[in-house]
């Protein structure tokens, strides 16, 4: 095993993605899984089936910023890799991203890129910097970036205290720990020449489609107003959730009409996320089904 890095997941029900990625890596790193949806099965079967895995079942669903927190704290090694489920990675990208952590001594967050940009960046560029010159930032195509939004490669002992902020349950909170980290003086970066792939929804059985749509609806609105209160003001934070808002109320008016039930509960719920987060009340929607 790999002593130098630790593997943590947060985790819903996605037995199926874990059980691929714990088989293609053969026991070679410790894993830590947190199970948000408090299903003791899995961390039996698991546990049983891969050694070097620990699957913690917490008190309640703690959501992805909890969860990484948590993760963080109980991972004994030098790196950590955060992610969720729905990624696929090879293991000599995993080798590379340790080879690549190893030579840049002074960082906040690294990650991999997405194979279809396209698709989905997980990175953003605000200002754009001068190339290093080094023989590993010239191999694996590194560049400096402002954000990213997980699958964070980290070195405990450079981010110091900085741990995501738990007002987040989910969406966002990636984003605000990165800036954090910039903010701090840490840099973050992308290495274009390692890739994975990002399955999305697909994290999740197909029989969880209504809680994803649900869970969505609010906490995507809630955090976009919280991360863009907390870093640009009031102002900005209006003028990026206002077409949220119009959104909602033209679902709610539109499912009124056509008598959809369930378009009309995820459109009343998208604006009561919305106004939650404005009135800086905590996210407390958790659905059950």
């Amino acid at each position: 095993m790999n002593k130098d890095l630790t593997l943590v997941f947060s985790s819903y029900q996605s037995k199926h993605l874990l059980q691929k990625i714990l088989k293609r890596f053969q026991n070679k790193y410790k894993t830590i899984i947190i199970e948000n949806s408090l299903d003791t099965k899995i961390k039996f079967f698991l546990e049983k089936k891969f050694k070097n895995t620990e699957v913690i079942i917490p008190k309640e669903n703690l959501g992805l910023a909890k969860s990484y927190n948590l993760g963080l704290k109980k991972a004994k090694s030098k790196f950590v890799f955060l992610n969720n489920p729905d990624m696929e990675i090879t293991d000599n990208s995993i080798k590379n991203l340790i080879y690549c952590a190893q030579k840049i001594k002074k960082f906040g967050a690294l990650s991999p890129c997405f194979m279809n940009e396209k698709m989905y960046k997980n990175y953003e560029i605000l200002k754009k910097r001068k190339q290093k010159n080094s023989r590993v930032f010239k191999k694996f195509e590194i560049e400096e970036v402002d954000l990213l939004d997980n699958n964070l490669f980290i070195k405990k002992g450079n981010i110091g205290r900085d741990i995501f902020d738990e007002n987040y349950f989910l969406f966002f909170e990636t984003l605000d720990f990165t800036r954090k980290l910039k903010l701090n003086g840490k840099k973050l970066y992308i290495i274009k020449k390692i890739k994975f792939n990002h399955l999305g929804a697909s994290s999740l059985p197909r029989k969880f489609d209504n809680l994803v749509k649900k869970t969505r609806a609010f906490h995507y609105n809630w955090s976009k107003f919280y991360f863009f209160k907390k870093h640009f003001g009031l102002m900005l934070a209006i003028k990026k959730i206002f077409p949220n808002f119009l959104k909602a109320l033209k679902k709610i008016f539109f499912s009124s009409v056509t008598l959809n039930r369930f378009n009309l509960y995820v459109g009343l719920i998208e604006l009561i996320g919305i106004l939650t987060s404005v009135l800086s009340i905590k996210p407390f929607y958790r659905p059950k089904k």
